[in-house]
């Protein structure tokens, strides 16, 4: 049975992972499994010092523990159950001795969850390093889907001739769009590494490493149901070998409750049929105790307020301010998207166009694995607002396709010294043909066209710096001058304050191609010059053909 719901909690999450970029019914959010995580919720509501209303959904699974027991890290954690899957397939017939710092190794998620928790309280975000709900979004984001549409579109490449002999013109075209992203490399080596180390015990991360079972297992000996072994046992052993965490002590009749999942594996392989797990208010003695010292508290404490104090007090935070950092439209003000950000990566993967990509180093450390916008890889669609719809703390706020539009990001300029028309007097008109705003404009300037920025029109969508064919850089780039960020409030209200208007205005650049300005003349070999009578005295301004 434990496999089973396994197996449908798997398949569910990577369900609403796929279909994460589309509609789904308002009663079955995407990002359901990341609000349902307590410590992702509670790290994000000590950071941002508020009430995050997406993080009251993980009341549901403290409550569930407190009734139930550790049941979540056995049946609902996708994390747990890639984990056995690979394990069943990879170290099965493994054998495994175990390790002799066991008592010592499992106050290591204590350790963390301390850490992270007092991090967190001085708006510094670390949990998203080792959750697991963000650990496995971020390498289905970054891995496995990239990975799946290559295959994918392998595959209509295979059956393009087939599809084109039998007359099926939709499948003879038909092409995944194909996401690429920076931390392809690094997200595997993590999830690579966490697989391995099951290679010394079952559940290796779960037992030692896991900071959210760590803060499940703080609160599961308060559940009602509870291992018991009645009189019938005779000692055999079998059911402690068969324990994915180890938590039957060297006597088989005791349970260390707090690492007790509720998998019920030991009852499966009793050949007495001596264990059961029936409900009980008893905490169940000395085995309830959670294996964490005083000095490693305190150790512990101290790291937490240490890393916090760098991280947020120091100039090494403020490495942002030097790559000019352009985040999702509808992000809310810096400060407390590093606070409110988990770093899952769901935003990330719902991106249409895949200009959302994970920061290293742009943002300083505080700034690690959040998202920023790479418009030269690729725009911003102005009709696609689920970034803001998938993000579970609201660091990108849920906003209308309206709200969106006026959020401005940031403010396309022109580098005139890269720019073919300005500098080169070539002929380009692709940024002012492309922008969906109008936002670019051709005036006349001694005698010829040159394109310029309306900065009251431009919103950031970042459609310009993509298609500019100048190689490398692009010779228009978005920057971050005058983006609009709102905690709260309307984006339309706040725009039309700043007197921007985000509407296309054909009559605004209108103008009419005449014969083209461009002239050679007798003299240097390929270069082009202009008549000086026509720059003195120009009848009109030349245009371009």
């Amino acid at each position: 049975m434990r496999t089973i719901l396994q197996a449908l909690s798997l398949l569910f999450f990577s369900t609403l992972f796929v279909f994460a970029t589309y509609k789904l019914p308002n009663w079955l959010p995407a990002d359901i499994y990341l609000r349902l995580d307590p410590l992702l919720g509670l790290n994000a509501v000590f950071a941002a010092r508020e009430i995050i209303g997406r993080a009251l959904w993980a009341l549901v699974t403290i409550g569930a523990t407190l009734v139930i027991g550790r049941f979540f890290c056995a049946y609902v954690c996708p994390m747990g159950a890639s984990i056995d899957f690979l394990d069943f397939l990879l170290f099965r017939e493994k054998k495994r001795t175990g390790l002799k710092a066991e008592a010592r190794l499992r106050r290591v998620k204590y350790f963390l969850l301390v850490i992270f928790i007092v991090a967190a309280l001085t708006g510094l975000s670390l949990v998203f390093l080792m959750d697991p709900m963000a650990l496995l979004t971020r390498f289905y984001t970054f891995f496995i889907y990239p990975l799946a549409t290559t295959l994918i579109n392998l595959f209509l490449d295979l059956l393009r001739p087939l599809f084109q002999a039998l007359g099926w013109v939709t499948l003879s075209h038909l092409h995944y769009f194909q996401s690429v992203y920076y931390m392809t490399a690094i997200t595997l080596l993590i999830f690579g590494g966490i697989i391995v180390l099951n290679r010394l015990v079952p559940r290796f991360w779960c037992r030692y490493l896991c900071p959210l079972g760590a803060f499940l297992s703080l609160i599961s000996p308060l559940g009602l149901f509870k291992r018991r072994v009645n009189n019938d046992c005779n000692e055999c052993l079998k059911c402690q070998e068969a324990c994915p965490m180890g938590a039957i002590s060297e006597d088989p009749k005791g349970t260390h409750l707090p690492e007790c999942i509720q998998c019920r594996t030991c009852a499966k392989v009793c050949p007495q049929d001596a264990i059961t797990f029936p409900a009980s208010f008893s905490l169940g003695g000395e085995y309830s105790k959670v294996d964490f010292s005083r000095r490693g508290f305190i150790y512990s404490l101290a790291g937490g307020l240490g890393v916090g104090f760098l991280a947020t007090q120091t100039p090494f935070t403020l490495r942002q301010s030097k790559h000019q950092l352009i985040r999702a439209p509808g992000a809310i003000p810096e400060t407390e998207f590093l606070r409110t950000c988990i770093r899952c990566g769901e935003c990330m993967k719902s991106c249409l166009t895949n200009t959302l990509q994970p920061c290293l180093w742009e943002s300083g450390f505080s700034g690690l694995w959040t998202p920023k916008m790479d418009l030269r890889l690729a725009p911003c669609d102005q009709n696609c607002n689920v970034c803001g719809k998938v993000c579970p703390t609201q660091a990108i706020r849920s906003v209308t396709l309206d709200e969106r539009t006026h959020a401005k990001v940031g403010t396309a300029i022109l580098k005139k010294e890269m720019c073919l028309v300005w500098a080169q007097n070539k002929i380009c008109l692709i940024c002012d043909e492309i922008c969906p705003y109008n936002a670019i404009v051709f005036r006349p300037v001694e005698g010829y066209r040159r394109p310029f920025v309306i900065a009251s029109k431009c919103n950031g969508c970042g459609f310009c710096e993509q298609r500019c064919p100048v190689k490398g850089e692009s010779a228009i780039v978005v920057v971050p001058d005058g983006e609009i960020r709102l905690k709260e409030g309307s984006y339309v209200k706040e725009a039309k304050k700043l007197q921007l208007e985000f509407k296309p205005d054909p009559g605004d650049d209108k103008f009419i191609l005449e014969e083209s300005g461009f002239k050679i003349e007798e003299g240097k070999k390929g270069e082009r010059s202009i008549p000086q009578e026509e720059k003195v005295q120009p009848k009109k301004p030349k245009g371009f053909l």
